[in-house]
């Protein structure tokens, strides 16, 4: 979602009206705080998410429509506010609880964030309500919300995994490389033949390499496992990126940097072109570079 935005950093703080601020020398607006009328106008719909069973905090975060090239300073001060709310709730939330989120919510957006247990890892499920129309109580909860508590509750009891997400794309983080053959194949299993889907190593909050499954970007079984090859005989190299056009990396040692092009370079490639750039600390700006399957 674009726009300017400005975080509640606890539930709702009500932050008073400011002056407006005049643009920088790159023609950006700097973002205004909303008004005590704009928190107020959002504290019903706080109030009423907090009231369901399970719900341990509410953070909203507000924001104006984009206007990066600063078309008038007095635009910013009579443009619409919009809230995005951050739903944390324990352990065991179920559908109906879900349902109850959306309902609270009416016109607005929010993300659920549930933690750890139950035999379950964290998982978060983006709700958005296209129609911006408030739903009624009678109304049958849009069928996104079941697919997609469905999707990350799954996705969250398999072996190894420390959270699964469901937002416009579909993410799994694993802890260790060993998961991502198995995970990516739940993936395919599971998702549309159109849906996106990504991939991670890392933990809940954190991650060190990221795998786009399927989708546009979507790679094959065998760059997966080589990714997994990859990331087990080098721990240490991070910031690992891999779609159909590019594989991107950071390793300790341009040697590993070397070893990590040539393993990509003697694998099968997704797409024509899809090159290859490994970088190293100290390496006054160079990388390693190639081409999936050039080796081949």
């Amino acid at each position: 979602m674009s726009g300017i935005r400005w975080v509640a950093a606890v539930v709702v703080a009500a932050a008073g009206a400011t002056s407006l601020t005049g643009c920088g020398a790159g023609g950006w607006c700097t973002p205004l705080e909303p008004s005590t009328s704009v928190t107020k106008e959002y504290e019903p719909t706080v109030t009423r998410l907090e009231t369901i069973p399970g719900v341990t905090e509410v953070t909203t975060r507000y924001w104006q429509p984009d206007d990066s090239h600063c078309v008038s300073r007095e635009y910013l001060e009579t443009a619409p506010w919009s809230a995005d709310h951050t739903v944390r709730v324990r352990s065991g939330f179920t559908l109906e609880q879900v349902r109850a989120v959306r309902t609270a919510l009416g016109s607005s957006t929010g993300t659920i964030a549930a933690s750890a247990g139950d035999g379950l890892s964290a998982w978060r499920l983006v709700l958005s309500n296209p129609s911006g129309a408030a739903p009624s109580p009678s109304d049958a909860p849009l069928l996104v919300d079941e697919q997609g508590f469905q999707l990350v509750t799954q996705a969250a009891a398999l072996p190894d995994v420390t959270m699964a997400e469901q937002g416009t794309s579909t993410t799994i983080r694993v802890r260790t490389p060993a998961a991502m053959r198995a995970t990516a194949a739940w993936l395919r299993e599971h998702l549309p033949a159109t849906g996106s889907s990504s991939l991670d190593v890392g933990t809940r909050d954190r991650w060190s390499a990221s795998t786009s499954v399927t989708g546009p970007s979507g790679v094959s079984d065998t760059t997966i496992a080589t990714t997994a090859e990859v990331l087990g005989a080098h721990p240490d190299v991070r910031e690992v990126s891999v779609s159909r056009t590019l594989v991107v990396a950071e390793a300790p040692t341009r040697r590993q940097a070397r070893q990590v092009v040539a393993a990509y370079e003697r694998t099968a490639a997704d797409a024509g072109g899809q090159g290859i750039s490994v970088s190293w600390p100290d390496g006054d700006g160079t990388v390693e570079s190639g081409t999936v399957g050039s080796a081949r």
